[in-house]
Order: structure tokens, then sequence, then C-alpha cells
């Protein structure tokens, strides 16, 4: 548990007269210091989030202003139309240790509820950005929309922030190969299991940090122990077998799906590590996935499955050994 409360201490989120904090993570009233923001949900932490982040980082060392991203969670969608929600390339805690490798100070995060959704525009920027956290200098994506029915826009920004007092910078798109790179392609990608261009979008291979928890003990009885990981019934990935990398050091074989064999139900993620002794129950560990190896199939033994598992594990020596 206390790689999960170290984790958990990273995530701050922000009290708001419209949305309360979740239980047992950080909570502040307000910054203290003058901020240089951008805006965004910041799923993924893409190559085009990069290049903002980039930038509030270079505002921040030109105007001497404490750099700080302002997110939201859960994702807006999933509370305005959760049939239509998307799956989400990072969760809470990999989102914000992800941004904060890119040198930012502050990460603070809105709880995004109806209430909280229902709050005006001109509201967002005066109560929040400009009060609560003190923004004087605010740097936003091209498409970027806010408040209350998205009602907001980047001009409405530019006009209050020359009364109340903060600039506005408008960032371009962010193309490769003539596509604007998005959270959105990247997700179109990992469930084609095309991880080798999703990774050309997210500026690295495509990884999870989850805790280990306690599985059914099926792989043990198979012959190949496997650590399974919390929370990741929706994720963004075609389900399937992957060589992955452990912890940046362990090769390893992983299955995401839900085990027809066994006739599974819910999505797991199940990793096996290669020449690996120990136990890994309650530890947050991070999975990079390297490439896309075959379907999910069912098998009609255990046997068989045993079989394709050792030429998977084969196939995992011969790419990356």
């Amino acid at each position: 548990m206390g790689e999960d409360k170290e984790a958990m201490e990273k995530v701050v989120f922000l009290k708001t007269s419209h949305s309360e904090c979740p239980k047992g993570v950080g909570c502040i009233e307000a910054e203290k210091e003058a901020t240089v923001i951008t805006v965004g949900n910041f799923d993924g932490v893409h190559l085009g989030h990069r290049l903002l982040l980039k930038r509030i980082r270079q505002v921040s060392q030109q105007k001497g202003l404490k750099s700080l991203v302002l997110s939201f969670y859960p994702h807006p969608i999933k509370v305005l139309s959760p049939l239509q929600a998307p799956c989400e390339l990072t969760d809470l805690y990999e989102r914000t240790e992800l941004i904060k490798e890119e040198g930012i100070d502050s990460v603070v995060f809105i709880r995004f509820d109806k209430r909280f959704a229902t709050l005006r525009a001109e509201d967002f920027l005066k109560e929040v950005l400009y009060e609560r956290l003190r923004c004087r200098y605010l740097v936003v994506g091209y498409d970027w929309r806010f408040g209350y029915r998205r009602e907001g826009e980047i001009e409405l920004a530019k006009e209050l922030g020359k009364e109340l007092g903060f600039e506005v910078e408008e960032a371009q798109a962010f193309r490769i190969n003539g596509h604007v790179v998005s959270s959105t392609l990247i997700r179109r990608l990992l469930h084609m299991g095309r991880l080798e261009e999703a990774s050309l979008y997210l500026g690295r291979n495509y990884s999870i940090k989850r805790r280990v928890i306690k599985g059914d003990g099926r792989g043990f009885t198979l012959g190949f122990s496997t650590a399974n990981l919390e929370a990741t019934e929706n994720l963004c990935l075609k389900e399937g077998v992957y060589a992955v990398r452990v912890e940046d050091h362990f090769l390893g074989v992983a299955n995401y799906g839900i085990r027809p064999t066994f006739d599974g139900h819910k999505k797991v993620l199940e990793v096996h590590l290669l020449n690996f002794e120990g136990n890994l129950r309650g530890k947050r560990i991070k999975v990079e996935f390297l490439k896309f190896l075959r379907e999910e199939i069912k098998f009609k033994s255990s046997q068989e499955l045993i079989k394709q598992i050792e030429k998977d594990i084969s196939r995992v020596r011969e790419l990356f050994l």
C-alpha cells in the first residue's frame, strides 16, 4: 500500500463551490503563486500534449510564473454521455506522473460531475483560472472549448483575459505524417493492435502502471505464474497476446482479454515475467507494450493453451533477447 499512497500524494484536486474533491486524495482551496496554465484532459500525454507542456515551461521561466496543468477527472464524456465515453489511455496517477516528468511544477485536477458541468464559461475563467489558480498566462490548444455546453471559445478567453489581466496563447495543431496527433487517434491505433504506430504519436511505447492484485491462480496451475493487474477492464488495447517489458528490466508475455478458454467474461490483463522469481502482490508495476503477437482465441484444452504459451514465450525471446 506504500506505493499506492506515494502515487496518490502526487494527485491534487481543486476544491470549488461547484464540485467536491474525491475522498482520500489531496485537496487545495487555491494556488498561492501566480501561474502559467494549460487546460485539458491530457489522456496519454502524447507528443501534442508535450508540446503544450514545453511551452508553459518556457513561459514559466521567462515570466517567473509557476507552471500548472489543469485537468479533469473523470473524463467529461463519462459524466455527460456515459455510453459514448472512450477508453482511457492513462489513469489518474499515470497521467500525473507523465506530466510531472515533463518538468511541470504542479498538476491540479477538478472533479468533473454534473454540478460542475453547469459552470458558465465566464465563471470558469474568472473564478477557477484567474481567482483560484492565479492564472496570469494561459496556453491552450487550437480546438479548446470550455464551460457549460462547451459555450466558451478561445476568443472569449482572450477578451476576458484582457479585462482580468492574463494573456492567452493559442497553440496550433501538432501533426506527424499529415495526421493531427490526438488521444482519439492513439486509442484507435491501439484498438487495432498497431503499437508501433501508436508509439510514433505518443513519443514512447504505450505503457500502464497498475497495482498487482490476487488472481484466480490459474496461471500457476498451468505452469506460468502471472501478475494480474488492477482496473484494466477498460484499456485501449486489442484483445490478445503481447510482448511486454515490466519495470524497464524484465521481458514478459501479457494476455489482455476475457480468457475464453476458461469461459471468462471480464477483461483482465495478466502478465507472465520471463526469468523472474518473487512476489509482486500489492505493488504498482509498469508494463510497457512492445509488440502485438496474436489475437486471443479459445483453445479446446489446457494442454493446447500451454503449448501456445510456450510458443509465445519463444517468440518474445527471439524478438527481444
